[in-house]
């Protein structure tokens, strides 16, 4: 349960908190100036391989659940080693936000880098174009990625920085509730997403789209996303591991 409903800053400390699921969100303002997020959104729309997980969002880049719980993990890792060339590009022609992030991280004293298992690199970090409603989910691989590393992990985080508001924002909708297995009575049959009744007597936070900055939240809580139209952000999750590590995928 949260401690109290204040979005805080951007610390060892509140990293710690938002891990042990005490704090709703870390706001990271100003991770990119005005001409770094243009040339990342210029470059994501015009490199990225396209995919649809959900029918609201549009990725710019691959899915661990879509390609790889939903094929193989063969076949994702296969396909992360492509699509880190493609990210290459994109980088190249704008900036690197995943080093950026990992560098901040380091600079805390916590180990984040990139998720590797069986020597092969995960894919991590996609651009996502939002456009409708996302319902109430939850993002959380020790539920539903069994035989991956990262099925292992002991919490697990997201972190999004806004490029683009779009016509129409979408802020994102956060309740003070963990998913637990019992919770799945809730869960709409063939799909990923939750009968409101799961967070009944619950008011969600509503985390603002602020482009330029980043906000991480614990993807373990169930959440939501306001309609949207247009939306841009670049992100990831980040699986926390018992020894400390922390590591991104996408």
């Amino acid at each position: 349960m949260w401690i109290d409903r204040e979005i805080r800053d951007f610390s060892h400390g509140h990293l710690e908190l938002l891990v042990q699921n005490l704090i709703p969100a870390i706001k990271i303002p100003l991770f990119a100036s005005q001409a770094e997020l243009r040339n990342l959104k210029n470059a994501l729309l015009t490199e990225s391989v396209r995919g649809n997980s959900v029918p609201e969002v549009t990725r710019l880049g691959i899915s661990q659940y879509q390609h790889g719980v939903l094929k193989s993990k063969q076949d994702y890792l296969k396909l992360a080693i492509q699509s880190r060339e493609v990210q290459k590009v994109i980088f190249a022609a704008s900036f690197d936000p995943l080093n950026r992030l990992i560098q901040l991280f380091n600079e805390q004293g916590v180990d984040l880098d990139i998720m590797a298992e069986e020597g092969q690199q995960y894919f991590a970090g996609c651009g996502k174009v939002r456009n409708g409603f996302s319902p109430i989910h939850v993002d959380y691989a020790p539920q539903d990625s069994d035989g991956w590393e990262i099925g292992a992990a002991s919490a697990q985080l997201a972190w999004n920085l806004y490029l683009d508001p779009g016509s129409k924002a979408g802020e994102l909708m956060l309740w003070d509730k963990c998913w637990s297995p019992e919770d799945d009575i809730y869960q709409v049959d063939d799909n990923y997403y939750y009968e409101a009744e799961v967070v009944a007597g619950i008011d969600p936070l509503m985390v603002p789209v602020e482009v330029g900055s980043v906000f991480l939240i614990n993807s373990r809580n169930f959440h939501a996303v306001n309609e949207a139209e247009n939306r841009l952000a670049f992100g990831s999750f980040i699986s926390v591991f018992g020894d400390g590590r922390m590591r991104l995928f996408s």
